[in-house]
Protein backbone atom coordinates (compact mmCIF):
# COMPACT_ATOMS: atom_id res chain seq x y z
CA UNK A 1 0.00 0.00 0.00
CA UNK A 2 2.95 2.25 0.97
CA UNK A 3 4.42 1.76 -2.65
CA UNK A 4 1.09 2.97 -4.13
CA UNK A 5 0.83 5.64 -2.69
CA UNK A 6 4.32 6.97 -3.00
CA UNK A 7 3.56 6.21 -6.43
CA UNK A 8 0.29 8.61 -6.77
CA UNK A 9 2.49 11.33 -4.99
CA UNK A 10 5.31 10.71 -7.27
CA UNK A 11 3.44 11.20 -10.41
CA UNK A 12 1.60 14.43 -8.34
CA UNK A 13 4.77 16.11 -7.87
CA UNK A 14 7.39 14.43 -10.53
CA UNK A 15 8.46 17.38 -13.13
CA UNK A 16 9.57 16.81 -16.93
CA UNK A 17 12.56 19.41 -18.30
CA UNK A 18 10.78 22.30 -18.08
CA UNK A 19 9.59 22.25 -14.36
CA UNK A 20 13.51 22.41 -13.26
CA UNK A 21 15.25 25.69 -12.95
CA UNK A 22 18.78 23.82 -13.38
CA UNK A 23 20.79 23.88 -15.97
CA UNK A 24 22.36 20.14 -15.14
CA UNK A 25 18.77 18.47 -14.38
CA UNK A 26 17.29 19.78 -17.88
CA UNK A 27 20.66 18.47 -19.59
CA UNK A 28 19.86 15.38 -17.60
CA UNK A 29 16.32 14.90 -18.46
CA UNK A 30 16.66 16.10 -22.14
CA UNK A 31 20.00 13.83 -23.31
CA UNK A 32 19.30 10.76 -20.54
CA UNK A 33 15.79 10.45 -19.37
CA UNK A 34 14.52 11.48 -23.09
CA UNK A 35 17.01 10.12 -25.47
CA UNK A 36 16.12 6.66 -26.21
CA UNK A 37 19.39 6.53 -28.88
CA UNK A 38 21.86 4.51 -29.16
CA UNK A 39 24.39 4.30 -26.54
CA UNK A 40 28.12 5.95 -27.48
CA UNK A 41 29.49 2.65 -25.57
CA UNK A 42 27.72 -0.46 -24.23
CA UNK A 43 28.06 -1.11 -20.19
CA UNK A 44 27.01 -4.12 -18.83
CA UNK A 45 25.45 -3.15 -15.43
CA UNK A 46 23.99 -6.00 -12.75
CA UNK A 47 22.62 -5.19 -9.74
CA UNK A 48 20.62 -7.94 -7.98
CA UNK A 49 16.99 -6.61 -7.44
CA UNK A 50 17.33 -3.52 -9.89
CA UNK A 51 14.82 -3.70 -12.10
CA UNK A 52 15.64 -3.97 -15.85
CA UNK A 53 14.64 -0.50 -16.91
CA UNK A 54 16.50 1.13 -13.96
CA UNK A 55 19.59 -1.19 -15.22
CA UNK A 56 19.47 0.70 -19.02
CA UNK A 57 18.85 4.11 -17.48
CA UNK A 58 22.48 3.70 -15.22
CA UNK A 59 23.81 2.23 -18.56
CA UNK A 60 22.36 5.72 -20.04
CA UNK A 61 23.73 8.29 -17.54
CA UNK A 62 27.17 6.34 -17.82
CA UNK A 63 27.47 6.71 -21.26
CA UNK A 64 26.21 10.39 -21.25
CA UNK A 65 28.73 11.29 -18.25
CA UNK A 66 31.34 9.06 -19.02
CA UNK A 67 31.69 6.32 -16.14
CA UNK A 68 34.41 4.04 -15.97
CA UNK A 69 34.19 3.07 -12.14
CA UNK A 70 30.55 1.25 -11.43
CA UNK A 71 30.39 -0.55 -8.48
CA UNK A 72 26.87 -2.02 -6.99
CA UNK A 73 27.01 -3.07 -3.37
CA UNK A 74 27.84 -4.74 -1.97
CA UNK A 75 30.68 -5.20 -3.31
CA UNK A 76 34.46 -4.87 -2.78
CA UNK A 77 35.63 -1.05 -3.91
CA UNK A 78 39.40 -0.11 -3.36
CA UNK A 79 39.47 3.10 -5.51
CA UNK A 80 37.44 5.97 -6.38
CA UNK A 81 34.14 5.15 -8.21
CA UNK A 82 31.94 7.38 -10.73
CA UNK A 83 28.81 5.37 -10.11
CA UNK A 84 28.31 3.50 -6.41
CA UNK A 85 24.97 1.94 -6.71
CA UNK A 86 23.41 0.60 -3.31
CA UNK A 87 20.40 -1.53 -3.78
CA UNK A 88 18.69 -4.20 -0.80
CA UNK A 89 17.87 -3.76 2.71
CA UNK A 90 17.04 0.47 3.73
CA UNK A 91 18.57 0.04 7.15
CA UNK A 92 21.93 -0.46 5.87
CA UNK A 93 22.09 2.43 2.92
CA UNK A 94 23.27 4.96 5.53
CA UNK A 95 26.23 2.03 6.84
CA UNK A 96 27.21 1.67 3.14
CA UNK A 97 26.79 5.20 1.85
CA UNK A 98 29.17 6.26 4.85
CA UNK A 99 31.75 3.67 4.02
CA UNK A 100 31.90 4.68 0.63
CA UNK A 101 31.58 8.39 0.66
CA UNK A 102 35.44 8.46 0.63
CA UNK A 103 35.83 7.01 -2.36
CA UNK A 104 33.24 9.25 -4.51
CA UNK A 105 34.69 12.28 -6.55
CA UNK A 106 33.13 15.90 -7.31
CA UNK A 107 31.39 14.28 -10.25
CA UNK A 108 30.41 11.04 -8.58
CA UNK A 109 27.16 9.74 -8.42
CA UNK A 110 25.09 7.94 -5.96
CA UNK A 111 22.30 5.26 -7.07
CA UNK A 112 19.47 4.19 -4.81
CA UNK A 113 17.53 1.81 -5.61
CA UNK A 114 13.96 1.03 -4.81
CA UNK A 115 13.38 4.23 -2.59
CA UNK A 116 9.91 4.10 -2.38
CA UNK A 117 8.81 0.22 -2.29
CA UNK A 118 8.04 0.20 1.57
CA UNK A 119 7.75 3.25 4.41
CA UNK A 120 11.52 1.78 5.71
CA UNK A 121 13.03 2.58 1.90
CA UNK A 122 11.21 6.34 1.75
CA UNK A 123 12.68 6.97 5.53
CA UNK A 124 16.02 5.37 4.84
CA UNK A 125 16.10 7.40 1.32
CA UNK A 126 14.80 10.95 3.43
CA UNK A 127 18.00 10.51 5.84
CA UNK A 128 20.45 9.93 2.50
CA UNK A 129 19.18 12.90 1.03
CA UNK A 130 19.80 15.29 4.28
CA UNK A 131 23.35 14.33 4.59
CA UNK A 132 25.23 17.30 4.67
CA UNK A 133 27.57 15.64 1.32
CA UNK A 134 24.49 15.35 -0.83
CA UNK A 135 24.34 18.67 -2.96
CA UNK A 136 21.68 17.58 -5.31
CA UNK A 137 18.82 14.62 -5.00
CA UNK A 138 16.75 13.36 -7.76
CA UNK A 139 13.83 11.22 -7.69
CA UNK A 140 12.69 8.78 -10.43
CA UNK A 141 10.91 6.64 -7.93
CA UNK A 142 12.27 3.57 -8.19
CA UNK A 143 15.54 5.22 -8.00
CA UNK A 144 17.13 7.67 -6.44
CA UNK A 145 20.23 9.74 -7.56
CA UNK A 146 22.79 11.58 -5.05
CA UNK A 147 25.05 14.26 -6.65
CA UNK A 148 27.88 15.83 -4.84
CA UNK A 149 29.16 18.60 -6.77
CA UNK A 150 30.49 21.50 -4.99
CA UNK A 151 29.58 23.41 -8.09
CA UNK A 152 25.94 23.06 -6.70
CA UNK A 153 25.63 25.99 -4.27
CA UNK A 154 22.54 25.23 -2.83
CA UNK A 155 20.97 21.91 -1.97
CA UNK A 156 18.27 20.56 -4.16
CA UNK A 157 16.00 18.14 -4.01
CA UNK A 158 14.16 16.77 -7.70
CA UNK A 159 10.93 14.49 -8.31
CA UNK A 160 11.67 13.95 -12.27
CA UNK A 161 9.35 11.63 -14.81
CA UNK A 162 10.98 8.74 -16.01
Amino acid sequence: MHAFIAYLKYTWTAKGRHGTHSPFVYDLVDHVLLDKGPLKKQYNINCAGLELKYENLLCRIAAHYNYEDIICLPGIVNNQVDMLVINGEPGAWSALFDENLRLLKNESLVVVGGIHKTAAHSSSWKKLIAHNHVHMSIDLYGIGLLLFKKEFKELQHFVLKY
